[in-house]
């Protein structure tokens, strides 16, 4: 039997995969903030109007996102590792098509319907990645990794802009081509970590029990159940509805700000630099907002509405002060300190919901409901401009829909939180999580403790697998096995009596 190898979390190559992440989010960070510059390109090619040209970039937008759920399919059957390399070459050749393609209705194919699904698949799975690669340190490193996207705005803004501006348009889709090609070089050191190698098990194991044809529709039935039970609760259905209202205005705001700069009598290059500086601020605000909530007295739901809710509040009023490129450049500090954190929390706030086993499905139909707001979002504000609004008025609806968001990401931290989370700020029990199994069946004794609650249990896991790790540490003997069933039946009794 063929050895596997997987890397353990919170150590060794988990920060290798965590720089893999990061480089993924910066490309991310370019097409999702600063995807104005895309749009105003399209304009000056094709000269269409503003919202069928918009549908191009809606769909790849929307499929950013939605792709999530097939890129989640992809994981939980392979591993992220195939999903992030896979989608790199989709979303990669999609550019180069789309660099000569001659109107803007085959654009809508190659870039908004292939480029979508392509780029969607890296992006879900370079988060997810993350959650299976972290446990203690999981806020950080989420927060450490999505501040990626600030850095790719930050820097290819201005970059691309002036690509444009000196190749033209068949020379900046060609770049663009190149940049996403990265992605599977970053999804190559994506090796399977150990959460992750334990869930494919698991559900190989399920495969292959349920091999009666009759068992198996059982089966498939009880998962789909479980599924639909897990991913309906309630506080969920809130995070859902938060995520597709606040996207909606936050990606009209992406695509239609580049025009709204220019149509008050600025340049591109202007509008590339102020992208640039939400990019940045963006980045810093996904660092903090991780650490913080690494502590074990902030409440991520707190902060997942907090920053919503500002982020709206500052998006409605800015056609009173947006008029001058200072007031810009103060609305695009705010738009970056306070519209791109909640995704150095989703990681956590699904480990919270559903359990560490449901995070790859409920964090897809998270990214559905973004791709939905994303989708929609730029569409809504081509239809304003187009029907004889402005480009300001679209920007205000923006901010009215963030904040009803807003106000759906407070409340689902009012419902029950079943999933296990520790942070590095809690105090644990030493245990023998990091052991690494040999040749034969192994036997593990983990102890968990819930952050709300005293209570101490043990579960045994039973593998007969022949496997090989490498970054291992030596097992903490601290405690030992006879002292952690002594305190497990003492609580057990207690809470009998």
């Amino acid at each position: 039997m063929m050895a596997e190898y997987y890397t353990l979390p919170d150590q060794g190559w988990s920060w290798i995969v965590l720089l893999a992440s990061f480089g993924s989010h910066c490309i991310h960070g370019f097409f999702l903030t600063a995807v104005g510059l895309l749009q105003l390109s399209l304009l000056d090619h094709y000269k269409e109007n503003v919202f069928k040209t918009s549908l191009a970039l809606s769909i790849f937008l929307g499929l950013f996102s939605t792709s999530g759920i097939l890129a989640s399919v992809i994981v939980n059957r392979w591993s992220c590792r195939v999903s992030i390399m896979t989608g790199g070459l989709i979303v990669s050749i999609s550019h180069v098509v789309t660099a000569f393609i001659p109107n803007i209705t085959l654009v809508i194919i190659s870039l908004g319907i292939f480029g979508g699904i392509g780029i969607g698949m890296c992006y879900a799975s370079s988060l997810v990645v993350v959650g299976y690669n972290f446990e203690k340190k999981r806020n950080i490193a989420s927060g450490l990794a999505v501040s990626g996207a600030g850095i790719g705005a930050f820097a290819l803004a201005p970059l691309m802009q002036t690509a444009s501006d000196y190749f033209g348009y068949h020379g900046l889709w060609l770049m663009c081509a190149g940049l996403t090609l990265q992605y599977c070089l970053f999804g190559s050191l994506c090796f399977p970590s150990k959460l992750e190698f334990d869930r494919r098990i698991e559900l190989k194991n399920l495969t292959r029990s349920a091999s009666d044809s009759d068992v198996n529709r059982k089966h498939k039935l009880k998962r789909l159940r479980e599924i639909f039970r897990v991913s309906s609760q309630r506080t969920l259905i809130c995070v859902y509805l938060s995520m597709l209202l606040c996207n909606l205005g936050i990606y009209l705001l992406f695509l239609h700000f580049g025009s709204y700069v220019t149509s008050v009598g600025f340049s591109k290059l202007d509008a590339a630099f102020l992208y640039s500086i939400c990019g940045i601020c963006n980045c810093i605000s996904r660092i903090l907002v991780g650490s913080a909530a690494n502590a074990s007295n902030i409440d991520e739901f707190i902060m997942f509405g907090g920053t919503f809710s500002l982020a709206g509040i500052s998006t409605a009023l800015f056609p009173l002060y947006g008029q001058s490129y200072s007031g810009q450049v103060i609305y695009m500090v705010m738009l970056g300190m306070y519209s791109g954190c909640c995704y150095a929390l989703l990681n956590s706030i699904c480990v919270n919901l559903a359990g560490i086993e449901h995070l790859a499905t409920v964090y897809g139909f998270i990214l559905f409901f973004t791709g939905m707001g994303c989708f929609v979002g730029p569409l809504l504000g081509g239809m304003i401009v187009d029907y004889g609004g402005t480009y300001g008025q679209s920007i205000a609806v923006a901010g009215i829909l963030i904040f009803v968001g807003s106000l759906f990401a407070w409340a689902s931290g009012a419902g029950e939180r079943r999933g296990s989370h520790t942070k590095d700020t809690e105090k644990t029990i030493p245990d023998q999580e990091n052991k690494c199994s040999i040749l034969g069946t192994e036997k593990e004794e983990h102890l968990f403790r819930n952050k709300n609650t005293d209570y101490v249990k043990t579960k045994t896991v039973d593998r007969d697998q022949e496997f090989q790790c490498y970054g291992s540490e030596k097992p903490n003997t601290e405690v030992s096995e006879m002292e952690n069933l002594r305190k497990v039946t003492e609580l057990e009794m207690h809470s009998l009596l």
